[in-house]
């Protein structure tokens, strides 16, 4: 009972200082980083330039209507036969086009766009992972400098009043200097830890306030304690987590777009199949009286490739081998998602052992510098032994904010790990 009583005040002292600026939940802040984060912005356009990509491969399959048209006039008097010609000139030859046949190219391209269009979605998906991840990160962060400002606050209030008691002490000529000498160092250290641990802490409010578009130094507060317990895991196998991961999936559609270059590369040396109608309204020539006709045509326009030095078999068994390398790269990224699944989930637990060991360290702690200060004041012990308690009962802390925040992050890291982020949007 007396460890949860000192872990609730722990919690209280964390919190209870700032109540007084702004504070925002986990759920909260990750929700505004979501919102302002231009990395999000940048995937969401990249998105909408592959849907446009999409529409615009598709009109492959349309007729495409074109023109072709000059114009020229002659600065010199030009005669033929005798007779004066015309000084201008013109044609326009509108042509209306269908492709029926490109070797496949048409299609393939047209589907590749479709697998890109998907490729850039899943890509959304995974900058959301990775900002709702840093998101967590930087909220955990800035909760546990400031319960370990607090902390180092709180230690450097205990060694000046002891402090404050040798020297009175010493005054008096109860003790001798040396006492004073090492108590003093000790303020010394502790001043100084506490300027460095209040630097980290405005260095995470920065990191904090910048990822959701803030100004650095605007007073902000994590709402969660970072000592507060989090609901037990269930734990997910890797191979159930990676076949849905968004970096697999990428992984799978970049195989699928090397399938369709392999289709391409082969689709240039295709017999190609177009036919059409074309206009024709220009002057004839030579132009004699300036009168104009209007003429048409109707065509079918077939190409086959004969022979290019076994440039089709390079062509295609170069896309070949780029495709067996995306397919290798799934493979690693199997394998990475998995490493990085156990091994969060090994940080998590690893970080609840440490939370137990640290909750039961910090009642002995407490009560061990309770006790040695008062030997000390009663003559029974050194300031030695008080120095060593004020040590112990800072490491005790100190490691209770460290384990809570292990354990917060690891958790964050296994969310990312198997792909399942709870965004509430």
């Amino acid at each position: 009972m007396r460890t949860k009583f000192i872990y609730l005040l722990l919690t209280a002292a964390v919190s209870g200082s700032a109540a007084a600026q702004d504070t925002l939940s986990l759920d909260d802040y990750r929700l505004r980083v979501l919102q302002y984060s231009y990395t999000l912005k940048q995937a969401a356009e990249q998105t909408r330039a592959a849907e446009a990509a999409v529409r615009g491969s598709y009109t492959g399959f349309l007729p495409q209507l074109s023109a072709d048209g000059d114009f020229s006039i002659n600065f010199r008097k030009r005669f033929q036969s005798d007779r004066l010609l015309k000084p201008y000139s013109f044609s326009l030859q509108p042509a209306l086009v269908q492709q029926i046949y490109v070797g496949g190219s048409v299609r393939d391209s047209y589907r590749q766009a479709q697998v890109n269009q998907d490729l850039f979605r899943l890509q959304e998906q995974q900058s959301e992972l990775d900002v709702a991840y840093l998101a967590e990160y930087n909220y955990w962060n800035l909760a546990s400098n400031k319960a370990l400002l607090d902390i180092t606050t709180r230690y450097e209030a205990i060694v000046r009043e002891m402090f404050n008691v040798v020297q009175t002490r010493f005054d008096d000529g109860y003790v001798a200097r040396n006492d004073l000498l090492m108590i003093q160092t000790r303020l010394q250290e502790a001043e100084f830890s506490r300027i460095q641990t209040e630097n980290a802490y405005r260095i995470s409010l920065h990191n904090f306030n910048i990822l959701m578009g803030e100004k650095p130094d605007a007073p902000r507060h994590a709402a969660d304690s970072i000592t507060q317990s989090v609901p037990p895991l269930q734990e997910i196998a890797p191979e159930e987590a990676v076949p849905s991961h968004p970096s697999y999936l990428i992984a799978g559609k970049q195989i699928d777009l090397e399938r369709y270059n392999v289709r391409l590369a082969a689709s240039r040396f295709n017999p190609q199949l177009s036919a059409g109608v074309q206009g024709i309204w220009n002057t004839p020539s030579p132009n004699y009286h300036g009168q104009t006709r209007i003429d048409g045509l109707a065509f079918l326009r077939l190409n086959i490739p004969i022979f290019h030095w076994n440039e089709r078999r390079h062509t295609v068994h170069a896309a070949e081998a780029t495709l067996r390398s995306s397919q290798y790269a799934q493979a690693a990224v199997a394998d990475n998602l998995s490493v990085a699944i156990s091994n969060a989930w090994t940080n998590i637990t690893e970080a609840n052992l440490q939370i137990a060991t640290a909750r039961s360290n910090l009642d002995v702690a407490r009560e061990n510098l309770s006790l040695n200060t008062f030997s000390y004041n009663e003559g029974v012990l050194t300031i030695l032994d008080v120095i060593s308690a004020q040590l112990s009962w800072l490491q005790a802390y100190t490691n209770a904010v460290t384990a809570h925040f292990n354990e917060k992050v690891a958790i964050s890291a296994y969310k990312k790990a198997i792909g399942r982020y709870d965004f509430s949007r």
